[in-house]
């Protein structure tokens, strides 16, 4: 996958013009951003009062806090209610019930308060645990009913684009031409399929990355979702944003916290795609299914890296994916068989070092509209690339050695100069300085002999 090298340098920055003053410096790889304004935050659903309110089996329930109780280290109905995002009030009314079986009994170190009662397993409880265990090793946040799922999303409406200011701005961090710019903005604020293409390490990756910069707005997600009997969790605290504040549980919620406001997500996926991976995947050991990716992106940026090396092959993928998003839905499968349609509203991006005729057929290649090739830098684009990361990494550049290091690079690379050269050629330069103890320089010898061993060719000698 094309990715960044080094520490935490990207591979390119923004063509500056000549009478300009000169960009800031490369930045790290986008973190998203965590406090900048939001639109007017999605309305969650009120909190239920309940047990009925769930829209959830009883037997579910109660298996659900049994498992909770078993694990959970602080049995009260607030603990509880951290755990599974079910009100405390409820929580309460299930553990009555509990009580009533002889399967749940307060401990002697119970509060005054009804509210500081610590609650345990009966013996009968734990045999009860255990064959709840067996039916699913779920333990998590309460799942809300798929047609309470299914009639929020109609309400969401916002399709999740990258806003075109703040994605211009954050392309500014590389050196591009300015009309490449300008067609990656126009392809990825369309909601339109789009494909980057070109050769590797000219920055296609850091594009799409940055994109996640410009992801603008909220939209809401429950933890999990729960249909015939089975469990999806769709959740993903490696893919998904919470919004400051959400992720706490208050006794005194007036909204259902089984739900979760979230920035749109953007979900990057790779090589590492495999064709199971496109449909729900049942895990045995725990008794539930994990969404796949392009069901996490909803409302949000879906990108395929490396596009074409992946174990699925094109045609299945854009068959499955651009076909989906035609329809505006898609659907998976259960482990039993059963067929679930889920909306499917997501911008999607692919990124390839293939050339996309070699790979695609015209049918493919029509249902996506934006084709944009990232080309490879220019002398001028080299120097300033050179310069930009020279100041970040904190190597000198004595008046001259940029321009002849642009030309020890043409050269060891047999004319196919790529935007991470610079980055990784001063990498090796800061190694080398640091054996040898001594400042890093941008000198002849230090970068003819990273040249060297870098394109494993004669480097020639400096200009």
């Amino acid at each position: 996958m094309e990715t960044s090298g080094g520490d935490t340098y990207g591979n390119l920055a923004f063509a500056r013009e000549p009478d300009r003053q000169r960009a800031p410096e490369p930045q790290a790889p986008p973190q998203r951003p965590v406090n900048t304004p939001l639109h007017v935050l999605p309305t969650l659903p009120p909190a239920p009062t309940h047990p009925e309110d769930l829209g959830l089996p009883d037997r579910f329930v109660e298996d659900l806090l049994l498992k909770t109780l078993y694990r959970i280290a602080v049995p009260t109905p607030m603990g509880l209610s951290q755990a599974t995002r079910i009100p405390p009030a409820v929580i309460r009314t299930v553990l009555d019930e509990l009580k009533r079986t002889r399967w749940v009994e307060t401990t002697a170190a119970s509060g005054r308060l009804e509210s500081e009662w610590q609650y345990r397993l009966t013996e009968a409880g734990m045999r009860e645990a255990d064959n709840a265990f067996t039916r699913s090793r779920y333990v998590g946040p309460c799942p809300v009913p798929i047609t309470e799922y299914f009639r929020l999303l109609e309400d969401d409406q916002e399709a999740g684009a990258p806003d075109p200011v703040r994605l211009a701005r954050a392309l500014q961090q590389l050196v591009l031409a300015r009309d490449i710019v300008a067609k990656v903005c126009l392809a990825l604020t369309s909601g339109r399929p789009a494909l980057l293409w070109g050769a590797p390490g000219n920055g296609k990756t850091t594009i799409l990355e940055l994109c996640s910069e410009a992801m603008f707005g909220v939209t809401m997600l429950p933890y999990a979702i729960f249909v015939s009997g089975h469990i999806i969790k769709l959740y993903d605290d490696l893919v998904h944003v919470v919004v400051e504040g959400e992720d706490s549980v208050d006794s005194n919620s007036s909204v259902d916290r089984r739900w979760v406001r979230i920035r749109r997500p953007f979900v990057f996926v790779g090589g590492e795609l495999r064709p199971e991976d496109l449909d729900l995947a049942y895990d045995s050991a725990v008794g539930y299914h994990q969404a796949p990716p392009h069901l996490k992106a909803h409302g949000g940026l879906l990108t395929i890296d490396d596009f074409g090396r992946q174990a699925v092959a094109p045609h299945q993928l854009l068959n499955r994916w651009i076909a989906a998003l035609e329809r505006g839905e898609d659907t998976t499968t259960l482990v039993t068989g059963e067929r679930i349609t889920f909306p499917f509203r997501s911008t999607i991006c692919f990124s390839t070092n293939l050339e996309p005729r070699s790979m695609l057929e015209e049918a493919h290649l029509r249902r996506i509209p934006y084709k944009i090739r990232i080309p490879e830098p220019t002398p001028q684009q080299m120097a300033e690339i050179f310069r930009r990361f020279a100041d970040a990494m904190g190597v000198e550049t004595p008046e001259g050695t940029v321009e002849a290091a642009v030309d020890l690079v043409h050269t060891a690379s047999a004319a196919n100069p790529r935007s991470c050269h610079p980055r990784d050629i001063l990498q090796l330069i800061i190694e080398e300085a640091r054996f040898v103890k001594r400042p890093p320089v941008l000198d002849p010898n230090a970068c003819r002999r990273a040249c060297e061993v870098y394109f494993a060719s004669n480097a020639g000698t400096w200009a």
